[in-house]
């Protein structure tokens, strides 16, 4: 029973986000930067061709917009905030990404509810230990169960919002291309999470 006690407190240490299976992405130097934006320096060569494909898909969720590669997320998360600047014109699609968003911070309730479950673990075998008094018994019992409960229902839940959430990414650049056929945005990764 500590064992699980023990992994269910490690799952949930780390449950508030995505699992971290990339890399750190690179920062650009300045000279990069330069060239990236056409400024003149002395050291740019002429035109540089266009990327086929973007140059850090090992460390981030790229799409490609224009010619150009970009991260679909911001640096500090998996929150889609990039790719939700380039679809202000349309409304469908924003508001599809602005849902993803919202999903996300609700899925770390079960943070939260994981921990009180486990939490109530606890207490039912410290507090109320089994034959102390006449009542310890069956609040052991409740406490146990209840924690358990609590900590399995916010994991099944956290668990399916993150999956059916991922799946709001190529909807709404779908969204996107469908209302402006002549710029569309790609996305350069397979959309989908799973442990």
């Amino acid at each position: 029973m500590r064992d699980w006690i023990l992994i269910m407190l490690a799952v949930f240490a780390g449950f508030g986000s995505l699992p971290d299976s990339h890399a750190e992405c690179p920062y650009p130097t300045v000279e990069e930067l330069r060239i990236q934006m056409r400024s003149p320096s002395a050291e740019a060569p002429g035109r540089l061709p266009q990327p086929k494909t973007p140059p850090n898909a090992i460390c981030d969720r790229p799409f490609v917009y224009r010619g150009e590669a970009y991260s679909v997320d911001s640096p500090q998360a998996q929150d889609a905030a990039n790719l939700k600047a380039f679809m202000k014109e349309v409304p469908e699609a924003e508001s599809l990404l602005q849902t993803y968003q919202d999903r996300r911070d609700r899925s770390r309730l079960s943070a939260y509810t994981g921990t009180l479950g486990i939490v109530m673990v606890l207490l039912a075998n410290t507090v109320f230990k089994k034959g102390t008094t006449a009542g310890s018994e069956s609040l052991h019992s409740a406490f146990q169960i209840g924690g358990l409960a609590l900590t399995a229902g916010g994991f099944i839940y956290s668990y399916s919002l993150l999956r059916t959430n991922e799946l709001l990414i190529p909807e709404a650049v779908d969204r996107y291309n469908r209302a402006r056929p002549s710029d569309p945005i790609e996305l350069k990764f397979q959309a989908g999470w799973s442990f």
